[in-house]
């Protein structure tokens, strides 16, 4: 009995023990919560704020002045990543004979993606090579005098003719001299005359014609020379032409990117010169789509960042590129088809937007066409008086309420204008200046009547 009474003794003191520490482990967990304003039950009927106003423990608060804040006034839109899209083709009539590459893989500008039959376009070369030392040894041929392949005028050779057929139209001029003398004196009879006279109408037709040749072929023999370097040139084209096609043969990535599309397989044959083979996607680069009233306070080169959904809180730094003035009904995706929710006049209405390329600057993480995000560029900076937002109390078409301290330490509400609202801090317009103590913690739950200890804070914006 005194056993069980003692085993009995224990048990109930063991959960008396492990009751009181889930007592406090669940009071250290839920004070800060139950004393947190912003918190639920923080002014509920068991809340912290009626225990310390039955209790009269004094509040803590905190009073500042207002500041002078830098406000920025955003430019916001949202937009994808884009690229552009090359398309490779596949030039010569071949055999697809290698391919080293697959959809999704990384390449740089002048890879090689595939290779083709190049045969083919080898002996063209060699023939094309055949031609062209042909032609280069014909011009040599037509410098020379002694063409083969084309009549070139040879000048040298009728000059040296003329000079002979001078000489033996002088000597029928002398002959004829001669014979007519001596037939004056009976020496020499009428038939030799008329044959020395012969001679020297032949000799003469001979020397005439000569010196006709002469003046031909000194006119052609230019037109002989540049007849045979276009022969050369031409057969130098089809070398060019021939090593090309030799070339085109190993197909080359046109730029740097990501292979999105395989259209052929190994052994395939290309049946038709250009068809394309293979798509790059490559240049990438954020688009975004801005609401229309933003288009004039745009410039290139303009900054701001760029925040994608697949790296959520981690924005990038980005710089306007290309901006494209031509105002669509687009909402950001597809065209839209039905207006959207009203934007302020009360009617439904069609979202306007104009596209801005801005180009990122990312080099450590992967991104991908298509990705989507918005981004935000800064247009102007304004420097005004401001408050911390939580010591605003309400807020309700520019207008709301403010806890400012008196002289003797009394919270006052006092209405207040407002414009630029950002993260942190909320512009006063009216109603505040560079004196007043604002209160910037907990004010919307404050009475007039609650004992308060404030602290008075120098604060500092920005």
């Amino acid at each position: 009995m005194k056993k069980s009474a003692f085993t009995q003794n224990r048990l109930l003191s063991v959960i008396v023990v492990a009751t009181a520490l889930i007592v406090a482990a669940g009071a250290f967990v839920l004070w800060p919560a139950y004393t947190n304003p912003e918190s639920r039950i923080y002014t509920t009927a068991l809340g912290y704020l009626k225990i310390q106003r039955l209790l009269g423990i004094e509040m803590q608060a905190t009073a500042q002045h207002p500041v002078w804040h830098d406000f920025e006034t955003p430019i916001l839109g949202e937009g994808t990543l884009q690229c552009d899209f090359y398309n490779v083709p596949l030039l010569p009539k071949s055999r697809l004979t290698g391919l080293y590459v697959d959809e999704g893989d990384s390449v740089k500008e002048g890879e090689i993606l595939a290779k083709l039959d190049d045969s083919e376009a080898d002996m063209n070369l060699s023939k094309a090579k055949l031609a062209l030392a042909s032609s280069i040894a014909e011009q040599q041929r037509v410098e020379a005098g002694s063409p083969s392949m084309l009549l070139a005028e040879r000048p040298d050779l009728v000059r040296t003719s003329i000079t002979g057929l001078a000489n033996l139209l002088k000597n029928a001029q002398t002959k004829v001299d001669i014979y007519s003398k001596l037939k004056i004196d009976g020496s020499a009879s009428r038939v030799d005359l008329v044959g020395a006279e012969s001679y020297l109408e032949t000799a003469q037709l001979n020397y005439n014609q000569a010196k006709n040749d002469l003046g031909m072929a000194t006119a052609g023999l230019p037109q002989s020379k540049e007849i045979a370097q276009n022969e050369v040139d031409a057969a130098q084209y089809l070398v060019t032409q021939s090593e090309r096609e030799l070339n085109y043969c190993s197909v080359k990535a046109p730029a740097s990117g990501t292979i999105d599309r395989v259209l052929v397989r190994l052994g395939e044959y290309n049946q038709m010169a250009g068809n394309p083979g293979f798509i790059i996607a490559s240049g990438l680069w954020f688009e975004a789509n801005l609401d229309q009233l933003a288009l004039t306070d745009l410039h290139e080169g303009m900054e701001g960042t760029v925040n994608l959904e697949a790296y959520a809180g981690r924005p990038f730094h980005a710089t306007v590129e290309r901006i494209i003035p031509i105002v669509t009904f687009n909402a950001g995706g597809p065209e839209t088809k039905t207006p959207v929710k009203p934007l302020g006049t009360g009617n439904p209405e069609w979202p306007a937007t104009f596209a801005v390329r801005l180009r990122l600057d990312v080099s450590d993480v992967k991104l991908a066409p298509g990705m989507t995000g918005f981004v935000r560029l800064v247009n102007r900076h304004r420097n005004a008086m401001a408050i911390p937002r939580e010591a605003l109390s309400s807020l309700s078409a520019g207008k709301g309420v403010v806890r400012t301290v008196d002289d003797s330490g009394h919270p006052i509400s006092t209405p207040v204008s407002f414009g630029e609202v950002d993260e942190r801090y909320v512009e006063i317009t009216a109603g505040l200046n560079y004196s007043s103590w604002v209160l910037t913690n907990n004010p919307r739950f404050l009475r007039d009547d609650d004992k308060i200890r404030i602290t008075r804070v120098a604060a500092s914006g920005k």
